[in-house]
């Protein structure tokens, strides 16, 4: 039986669209655009790879290729005043920042998709702003603002700035993966007798759980990695690990900064290996699968 015109068609695009019939303008264009990206990925990668190879060495100062290699640092970490607790603090602030910001981003981001009022359009754009804005410009205006009603520094108030750095993230995130939602569900929830809690704890909850986790992984990062906004909120003697090791730059290289650092590397890409491990690139950046 012979095949179908529109498939016939397909399958002469297809073969139109093959690499082998491409113009030669158009190889030598594909073969720029992989040059420049496998640049972009080196420029990205090389000063990571630099500050861990440099965390090996054993040397008074740090200093790159390494003469020798060792863990020697890295068995000096726990003995450094303040660091353990410096690591503690970022963990549970950031951890504390995820469910705040899954509290309020999850109930905000259903409200903007299925919500019908006035000014929606400035809400959002008014949720999404602090990620429009400089960090350190929202560090100063917060230190500015606390300091006019005349409130000091803590852990708490660091959690306050770190949740409207990253709120917006999720909120961006499952924003986008409830615009996927599919609304026929909903309807059909509700004729078969669901109550609004139930269409959204059966129904709607679990088409964005992969949104959800990946707006969480966004915004622990940002809160465990964040300088701008920490380095004006975070108590003097009790500071977060980027701020502990900021101070540790501030009048010399100490070679003890490469293992740090390193430290910091390595829970950064095993949260992001987890969550698209589990969720998809997609859902991370924002997307829906």
């Amino acid at each position: 039986m012979a095949a179908p015109p529109r498939l016939m068609r397909a399958a002469a695009e297809s073969r139109q669209l093959s690499p082998r019939n491409w113009p030669l303008r158009d190889v030598v264009g594909a073969i720029g655009l992989g040059i420049l990206a496998a640049a972009g990925i080196v420029a990205l990668m090389l000063p990571m790879v630099v500050v861990v190879i440099a965390s090996f060495d054993t040397g008074p100062v740090l200093r790159f290729p390494p003469q020798q290699f060792s863990l020697e640092r890295y068995a000096e970490l726990p003995q450094l005043d303040g660091f353990l607790d410096a690591v503690w603090l970022s963990l549970g602030v950031a951890f504390a920042t995820v469910c705040v910001d899954v509290l309020l981003g999850v109930p905000a981001a259903v409200t903007l998709v299925r919500g019908r009022f006035r000014g929606k359009a400035l809400l959002i754009g008014f949720i999404q702003s602090p990620m429009m804005v400089p960090g350190i410009v929202v560090g100063i205006s917060i230190l500015f603002f606390l300091s006019f009603v005349g409130v000091n520094v803590s852990v708490p108030l660091m959690l306050l700035s770190h949740v409207v750095i990253t709120l917006p993230f999720v909120v961006r995130v499952t924003y986008a993966r409830m615009q996927s939602a599919n609304r026929t569900l909903e309807e059909a929830a509700e004729d078969l007798g669901a109550s609004r809690w139930q269409v959204f704890r059966h129904v709607i909850l679990p088409h964005l759980v992969p949104g959800i986790a990946g707006g969480s992984a966004l915004a622990f990062l940002l809160s465990f990695d964040n300088v701008p906004v920490s380095v004006f909120t975070a108590p003097v003697i009790q500071p977060p690990l980027p701020v502990y090791l900021l101070r540790l730059l501030l009048y010399d290289i100490n070679p003890i900064v490469a293992p740090i650092a390193t430290l910091q590397i390595v829970i950064t890409v095993a949260v992001l290996a987890i969550a698209a491990r589990t969720v998809g690139t997609s859902d991370i950046l924002g997307g829906s699968r």
